[in-house]
């Protein structure tokens, strides 16, 4: 038998998944005429709320955790992340398990949402590098599911893990101002992604701050935006070469970037740090072992607290104003991809 969801009931209203929750969830802001559509289509279709199932004995050993990102994530970033979530669930009851889930677009984000609201299929939810807008957050609260970001959205209205990247991009480019650099570029994704994430427009707000806080000229042609990779980095590094006035240092946004950057200068036949220096951010274990200068985010933590900080909502004695777990300060991991100007 196949029972309704709650995308059945939006569709047969005419309104989106957020307003039969806010309906269910008796919302002041949905209108009578609204409501009532709502509720004439929650009695049509027999729809009934899955936290109600929840509540009822389990037939089975095992409880699942949900992972959900977007397709497209960098994979590195995501991978330390999850094996701090993997850190975390070795020392968890031994009947939690993993379910991960991938949203390649923003509409198949929402309808991964909506079928974990409605077949109940998790206890906890950890969203990775994604948004939870106030509607998604009202359906998984109405199916009795807590969660978690583990993202750098500051002053969010929901728990989230993450460092700050304005700070990030200050601490990395006053990093090479104090070595003494005054010619920096910076190298990174595109302002504003499909998923609406901008992790790119602040690290690089940091980078304008602590260049204008110097009082140094940003030169708009150091400022090299692409896809993420190495590759496009790369790329856009060897352009940055072909400036008479080159720069003696880059940011770059992620640690995979600063790498496609130290690549295009060495088949230049330039040398790091002696000609240009390289500082990166994430600290991925790939940044020890090449010696990459860069800052650090603490991934790996970030997945653990995590999945502790859920486990701890889905016990028993949880109370819905535990505190939402802070990671230690950022910092600059000073390695051998940075010197001062020659």
């Amino acid at each position: 038998m196949t029972y309704p969801t709650i995308r059945d009931v939006a569709r047969k209203a005419g309104v989106g998944v957020g307003t039969v929750s806010r309906v269910i969830n008796n919302n002041p802001r949905v209108s009578q005429e609204t409501q009532a559509r709502v509720m004439d289509a929650i009695q049509e279709l027999g729809f009934r709320p899955n936290h109600i199932a929840r509540q009822l004995p389990r037939k089975t050993r095992l409880r699942s955790i949900g992972v959900i990102t977007q397709a497209f994530v960098n994979y590195y970033s995501f991978a330390d992340r999850l094996r701090g979530v993997q850190k975390a669930l070795y020392r968890a009851p031994a009947n939690f398990e993993l379910t991960l889930y991938h949203a390649s677009s923003l509409e198949n984000y929402e309808e991964r949402l909506a079928s974990i609201v409605s077949a109940s299929p998790v206890e906890g939810l950890m969203v990775v590098d994604l948004d939870l807008p106030e509607e998604y957050r009202a359906m998984l609260t109405m199916a009795g599911i807590p969660f978690i970001g583990i993202n750098h959205f500051q002053g969010a209205d929901w728990p989230c893990i993450g460092g700050d990247n304005v700070e990030g991009g200050t601490l990395a480019t006053e990093y090479l101002i104090q070595l003494g650099h005054r010619r920096i570029a910076y190298v990174g994704d595109e302002f504003l992604d499909y998923y609406g994430f901008i992790t790119s427009s602040e690290r690089f707000e940091g980078y304008k701050r602590a260049m204008e806080g110097a009082g140094l000229e940003i030169d708009d042609q150091w400022v090299m935006l692409g896809e993420f990779g190495y590759e496009a980095a790369r790329q856009n590094m060897l352009r940055l070469l072909n400036d008479p006035q080159r720069p003696t240092a880059v940011f770059a946004m992620t640690d995979i970037q600063a790498l496609g950057c130290i690549a295009a200068i060495r088949e230049s036949g330039l040398r790091v740090p002696e000609d240009i220096s390289v500082i990166g951010y994430d600290d991925l274990d790939l940044a020890y072992h090449t010696g990459l200068t860069t800052v650090r985010q603490h991934l790996e933590l970030s997945g653990q607290l995590g999945l502790e900080y859920l486990l701890r909502l889905i016990s028993a004695d949880a109370r819905a104003s535990l505190p939402v777990p802070r990671l230690p300060p950022l910092e600059v991991v000073p390695r051998q991809t940075t010197c001062a100007p020659r």
